[in-house]
């Protein structure tokens, strides 16, 4: 089975995912879409074991595919623009304060909490991993899902300043995380993007996290400038879309040879873009089919990464242990224990408050649904860093989050906040 084929398979079985929902679950689209894809990889697994003579070939091809290359040169990029270029960039200015807090203390804190947590329930259950796989995990698991989270707290009452908070922590921790992810990638020995040299010291670390952040703070915004100027210029539906895909392709390519965060780059490019396009240079039609164009971009990439899930856990199902599952049940709490832990002692530092603290940290901790960054960063990862074991494990928790979290908030909402 060729590239091309395996492609029509996957946006097949993404498309038909999509109309199921849209006509049987008819839940809200984003959670709608991520459950769905996660119901079509369970249908796959499921199938796969009956007839394994016919998902077997497409298993094999889908594991030899270049996941980190797809992952972190491709869809990531494309997934962190469409999260900033959407979000309400006035009420993240007016809470950028608390936004930065969470999204930089805040991640660092669930990183090396889940990861310990993590640390503890391998050995528990007698599996020999290094504790830097285990932080691993906490980086590519403690970032939230942006569209996901604006898509339930659009439908709830939610204050706007709260929603504004967890919105854009969404969004900021995303690139924060990546980074993290990727610098302690770097220290395991795995990867082959970023700086090549691997070094262990405290003050290289620091260096590196560093000249990430910065530069890619910093390209993200020339990026944006030139992006918007030309759109300005162009003002053709068309061509409006054209600039704007080679405007996040080129700032995350550019990124890479620099060795500075593409993921930051694009958080940064994206809010400029959507800031500018909203203003009143820029008419509601141009907006209009720019956003539309981005969010069905997300849309098919969330889609995709499911299933993509589905398929290379089925592939791996050779090498399937029971305590990877009862790993993955076990992360769930531990990685709500870690997100309330992270929202709660960060919290003093900012002047965000919903009603009351109790609240806040409550609406904060079961705000924060994991989605599709986490299934990307899962799936961009080397067999040597325990791959089949985190895979699991994300898949678990990320199916509880969007499940369990994302089917809940608005009725814990609706108690906590009866008259908004």
């Amino acid at each position: 089975m060729n590239l091309y084929a395996i492609a029509a398979v996957i946006l097949g079985i993404s498309a038909l995912a999509s109309v199921f929902n849209t006509r049987v679950l008819r839940l809200p689209d984003t959670i709608g879409l991520m459950a769905t894809g996660l119901l079509a990889s369970l249908a796959l697994l499921t199938f796969g074991t009956v007839f394994p003579e016919i998902i077997r070939p497409l298993c094999h091809q889908v594991l030899e595919f270049d996941f980190s290359g797809f992952v972190l040169d491709f869809a990531l990029g494309f997934l962190i623009f469409t999260g900033a270029f959407t979000a309400d960039a006035e009420a993240m200015e007016r809470d950028r304060w608390p936004i930065l807090t969470f999204a930089t203390v805040g991640i660092l804190l669930s990183t090396f909490l889940v990861g310990g947590l993590t640390y503890g329930i391998v050995s528990i259950l007698g599996l020999n991993v290094p504790f830097v796989h285990c932080l691993l995990f906490g980086a590519l698991i403690s970032p939230t899902d942006p569209i996901a989270v604006l898509a339930i707290l659009k439908e709830t009452a939610v204050p706007r300043s709260l929603q504004a908070d967890i919105a854009g922590e969404s969004l900021l921790n995303d690139g924060v995380a990546v980074v993290v992810f990727l610098t302690i990638m770097q220290l395991a020995g795995g990867g082959g993007h970023g700086d090549a040299e691997t070094h262990t010291s405290v003050l290289s670390v620091v260096t590196l996290f560093g000249r990430e952040v910065l530069g890619g703070a910093v390209l993200g915004a020339a990026f944006a400038w030139l992006g918007v100027r030309l759109v300005r210029l162009a003002r053709v539906p068309a061509v409006d879309v054209l600039l704007s895909l080679a405007m996040v392709m080129a700032c995350y390519a550019t990124a890479v040879i620099l060795h500075v965060s593409g993921a930051l780059a694009l958080v940064v490019a994206g809010v400029i873009f959507g800031v500018a396009l909203r203003g009143p240079k820029v008419s509601a039609h141009e907006r209009q089919h720019l956003e539309f164009f981005w969010e069905a971009i997300d849309h098919i990439l969330n889609a995709v990464l499911f299933t993509l899930m589905g398929l290379v856990l089925l592939g791996l199902s050779a090498s399937f242990q029971w305590t990877y599952l009862i790993a993955g049940i076990m992360a769930v709490p531990a990685v709500l224990l870690a997100r309330l832990l992270s929202v709660s002692l960060p919290l003093p530092l900012t002047k965000l408050r919903c009603g009351n603290v109790r609240t806040t940290i409550v609406l904060l901790t079961w705000g924060g649904l994991r989605g599709g960054i986490s299934i990307a960063l899962a799936l961009s990862l080397d067999e040597p860093l325990s791959r089949d074991l985190i895979l699991h494990m994300t898949y678990v928790v990320v199916a509880a989050s969007i499940l369990g979290q994302g089917l809940t908030i608005s009725p814990l909402v609706k108690k906590l906040i009866p008259n908004p």
